[in-house]
């Protein structure tokens, strides 16, 4: 309604739309036209809130029409409908005007949709990959229409760019792929109709993957495989297709075939039984395609072999029970179930009976008296086997007594190596089918998870793991049914690897370059003959490593020559028989021989005698070896046994150097043999001498008695300035007490007159004689009473000396006291002085005759003392002689090779074991051929503090040659030259 009019402006209102299409109103738009003008003007600027607007702006004299448009949430709706009135004007002015009776809607004209393509969209539009698709399509319409473009499995909303106005649309897809090809279609739609149509897009690329790619047929080594053409082919033509393999265990392809232009391919020379992975790609002008993969890795396989030993086992009246084994070749692929087939006789179909994956079936339902033959047939993945028949059985009741069939079993005996698995299955006949129970020997055989056994539909199965020796035996079964009881037996011999040699290497005869050894056979032999021994020897001043010097020796005893003079050995020997091949094979090595050095034998002294008995101690002497075996004497070992059982002892502990010494320590009124080892300087030991004679302890009295050279019975005449000597020997018990005198005086051991004297021989010598020296000098052997024992502090310990010096510790070493004190030595006290300090500090307090003293400092210089103690009381110390500096031993990298040539077959571990020594550790560098060797899985290196080691695995021809060995420390260098050859040559 018009409210107001003025010249230029025109106020209208209006009320609100009788329907709000469900959501509030925002605000009205009002439009003006002028009465005879066809288009309409909005005539606010904004949306009108309120139902009452003031239009300004018109000209003077022109007739309007107003319009007013709601707007909701979801748009604007329908404008206002209007009145129209007609008014007639002459040239007097205008009339009153007529009214129009109807009211009149306006409403817009309408016109289907259509639209135009362009001559290229009409035509298949042709895109490179990676450039960018661009459809623009103009469109009309009335209302305008509706647009809607859709492509087949596409969802173009997320892959493409689409604008849509009035007058057009355009779609646009950026960066296209071969997957951007295809129908695009356009629909336009309106009220008043549809109009579709649609653009060919062709994207040049690489093809798409190869469709349904499947094994077609598969057989124990090869696979063939098929596909189809890509869906895509990128625009060109597909030129061929590139087939690739990959086992299940690996992540690498390898190509089969690059130019294949079929939809099939077979690919031969496959592992029976393994797993593969197979692509195709597809390939055209543009290139090589997107591959297509097998899902799962595809196994190699062909129908099984037909199954073994069909047996009808039972018979009844209407039924038969039948059992098989599996087939010895599962084809490559897994055995899913067995095909039952049946055939009554007289007839040539066969019958299916039941799939089943057990080994065993009972056929039911049969015609009783009829006669059957029964087939079976194995399958797996990839079909059914070849058929198995049965023989011929007749349907009816039947009874049998037990029985075994033993001819599986030679001479009903079973023989087994140690550690095997041992199944013995038995066929067992009868009907009723017999109860079977095993015995060992007489006793009912006690199942255990690793012996036991088993009872399957046609026999019985003794089964036996990892079997020992301890299982060798009888072993019987009994069969028992309604019609009798039968017993058959069988042995199981079990063999094995030889045990060691028995006993200790007996060294028979020693010399300078050889010794002549034997042994005993092994208390086991395995179960066969001993047929081989292999002696092994060491090097004990080295490395300490075994090596082989005889690999078939057939009698027990072996000389092992060209032994290096000086050096000290020990052997040992193991035992092989016929199971005894290969390292694993041998028997363990028997203990080794006692150490022996490669030296001349020393005679054994000559038979102990004693000199001196008491309650507790035993003086014996003894003459000194014929034969020295080349070296001097250096030294003398006492042994001591108690009568008459007693083991042999070591009776001294620090080296005897004469032909004489006492034995203390013993036990009054035992009985002792004593017996003496002669050693030389080379360090070879002597036999031991004879036993002495059985000797009692106990004071013996023996009058004192001299023995004086017969020369002395007359004056002895020396020239003035000469020495003369006076000596006798003595025997008693106990033993005397001697006294030199001249004119009544008793003499004295001065510079002028020495006096040296023992238990049993004295000796006095004049020097630079005079007028005055002459005279009548008298020798008195005065018997001593047995003496009062008092306990008294010990003397101090004998010679202290310097063991090994690190840069933390000292080791030291002692002799005993001369004298103990009269009681027993309990401990040695061990004292420290650093320097520059007046305190002796205690260090330790032990027990033996050595001592390692650790927490020293580095570089610091320290004195040490020695005190021994008893009962009564600590001794005088006894200083180490020296003063000690706290630092690290430096030793220059030497080598202690033994061997500088190793021998190794073509396939063999090589093992090569260096001894050296550096201090400090040495840095190693190998070489080989001069040049830096390069370590692999196959050839290792590793170095210890005492010993280089390289191992090579399987060595080949490439391995052989001079290996170069280098160390370097901060004291210098060394390096060695080791050969290796092929085994047979030099």
């Amino acid at each position: 309604e018009v409210d107001n009019v003025s010249r230029n402006a025109v106020t209208i209102s209006w009320r609100r739309p009788v329907q709000d299409g469900g959501s509030d109103i925002r605000g009205y738009c009002v439009e003006r036209k002028e009465k005879r003008g066809m288009r309409w003007v909005r005539a606010c600027k904004r949306t009108v809130p309120d139902l009452r607007f003031k239009v300004q702006g018109l000209s003077e004299g022109i007739e309007y029409e107003f319009r007013v448009t709601a707007e909701n949430k979801a748009g604007f709706g329908e404008p206002s409908k209007y009145h129209f009135r007609v008014k007639a004007v002459n040239t007097e002015g205008t009339g009153e005007p007529a009214e129009v009776e109807k009211v009149t809607e306006l409403v817009d004209q309408e016109s289907l949709p259509d639209f135009e393509l362009d001559a290229e969209l009409r035509r298949t539009l042709v895109v490179r990959c990676r450039a960018s698709i661009r459809m623009f399509v103009p469109i009309k319409g009335r209302p305008v229409p509706e647009v809607t473009w859709s492509k087949e499995d596409t969802n173009l909303k997320t892959r493409a760019h689409i604008d849509i106005t009035e007058s057009y649309t355009l779609l646009v897809i950026p960066d296209c792929t071969r997957y951007d090809a295809g129908k695009y279609n356009l629909c336009l739609e309106n009220v008043a109709g549809k109009k579709t149509g649609f653009v060919n897009v062709k994207v040049l690329d690489t093809p798409g993957p190869p469709v349904n790619l499947k094994p077609r047929e598969i057989t124990k080594n090869s696979i063939t495989l098929q596909w189809e053409i890509p869906i895509i082919d990128g625009g060109s033509k597909i030129h061929n297709y590139i087939v690739e393999k990959r086992e299940a265990t690996k992540k690498a392809y390898t190509v089969l075939s690059s130019t294949w232009q079929k939809c099939s391919f077979k690919i031969p020379g496959l592992e029976e039984g393994a797993y593969y992975y197979f692509r195709v790609t597809a390939e055209n002008d543009l290139g090589v395609g997107e591959p297509a993969e097998t899902p799962e890795p595809i196994r190699v396989s062909q129908a099984p072999s037909a199954p073994e030993n069909l047996y009808v086992t039972d018979v009844s009246a209407d039924s038969a029970s039948l059992t098989w084994t599996k087939p010895l070749h599962d084809g490559g692929s897994l055995i899913t179930g067995y095909v039952i087939e049946a055939q009554k006789k007289d007839t040539d179909q066969w019958i299916h009976v039941t799939t089943i994956k057990a080994l065993d079936y009972t056929v039911t339902d049969l015609i009783e008296g009829a006669e059957y033959t029964f087939r079976i047939m194995a399958v797996n993945a990839s079909g059914r086997s070849d058929p198995r028949e049965s023989r011929p059985a007749v349907i009816k009741e039947q009874t049998s007594a037990p029985s075994f069939d033993m001819r599986a079993v030679y001479q009903q005996t079973v023989v087994a190596k140690t550690g095997d698995r041992v199944k013995v299955e038995i066929p067992v006949l009868g009907k009723p089918r017999p109860v079977v129970i095993w015995k060992r020997g007489d006793i009912v055989l006690k199942e255990t998870q690793r012996i036991n056994t088993e009872t399957t539909p046609t026999s019985t199965v003794l089964n036996i793991g990892e079997i020992k020796r301890s299982d060798q035996g009888q072993y019987s079964m009994t069969g028992k049914n309604l019609l009798g009881t039968i017993t058959e037996t069988i042995t199981v011999l079990v063999h094995d690897i030889p045990g060691p040699p028995t006993g200790p290497i007996k060294l028979e005869e020693v010399s300078c370059d050889y010794v002549l050894m034997s042994w005993e056979a092994p208390e086991n032999d395995g179960g066969v003959p001993i047929n081989n021994y292999i002696v092994e020897m060491r090097e004990t001043t080295g490395a300490g490593i075994w090596v082989e010097l005889a690999a078939t020796v057939i009698r027990t005893t072996f000389k092992a020559a060209r032994l290096t003079t000086g050096m000290t050995y020990q052997f040992r020997v193991k035992a092989q028989n016929r199971y005894g091949i290969g390292p694993s094979g041998l028997s363990k090595p028997s203990k080794p021989s006692d150490q022996m050095y490669a030296l001349d034998p020393v005679d054994p002294p000559g038979r102990p005698v004693a000199l001196n008995i008491t309650r507790h101690e035993v003086t014996v002497s003894w003459t000194k070896p014929e034969g020295d075996g080349g070296f001097s004497i250096t030294g003398y070992t006492v042994e001591r046994r108690e009568m008459p059982n007693g083991r042999w002892l070591k009776a001294n502990f620090n080296n005897i150097l004469e032909t004489i010494y006492t034995v203390s320590g013993l036990i009054e009124d035992a009985t002792y043999e004593f017996r003496v080892f002669a050693r030389n300087s080379a360090g070879a030991v002597s036999a031991p001498s004879q036993p002495s004679e059985p000797i009692t302890c106990r004071d013996d009295i023996e009058e004192p008695r001299l023995n004086v050279d017969a020369s002395y019975s007359s004056n002895v005449v020396v020239m003035a300035g000469e020495v003369f000597t006076l000596e006798a020997n003595l025997t008693g018990r106990p033993i005397p007490s001697l006294v030199w005198t001249k004119e009544g005086k008793e003499l004295a051991d001065t510079a002028k007159i020495e006096i040296k004297s023992t238990d049993f021989h004295t000796t006095l010598t004049n020097k630079d004689s005079l007028r005055r020296d002459g005279g009548a000098f008298t020798l008195i052997a005065i018997e001593t009473l047995e003496p009062i024992k008092v306990s008294e502090k010990p003397l101090p310990p004998g010679k202290v000396s310097l063991g090994e010096v690190t840069g933390t510790s000292v080791t030291l070493t002692w002799e005993k006291p001369d004298h103990d004190g009269g009681s027993r030595i309990t401990g040695y006290i061990v004292e420290m002085q650093g320097k520059g300090s007046d305190v002796w500090m205690q260090v330790m307090v032990v027990k033996t005759n050595a001592a390692v003293v650790t927490g020293l400092t580095q570089g610091e210089e320290y004195l040490f003392r020695i005190s021994a103690t008893n009962e009564k009381g600590v001794s005088d110390p006894r200083a180490l002689s020296v003063p000690v500096v706290a630092k690290d031993l430096i030793i220059p990298p030497t080598f202690k090779t033994i061997f500088t040539t190793f021998s190794v077959m073509a396939g063999d571990d090589l093992k090569m074991d260096i001894p050296y020594a550096a201090c400090p550790k040495a840095t190693v560098t190998w070489l080989k051929e001069a040049v830096a060797l390069k370590e692999t899985t196959r050839v290792n290196t590793e170095a210890t503090d005492k010993n280089l080691r390289m191992v090579i695995k399987e060595a080949c021809r490439d391995d052989v040659g001079t290996y170069t060995i280098k160390l370097h420390n901060t004291a210098g260098d060394a390096s060695a030259d080791i050969k290796v050859v092929k085994e047979g040559e030099g």
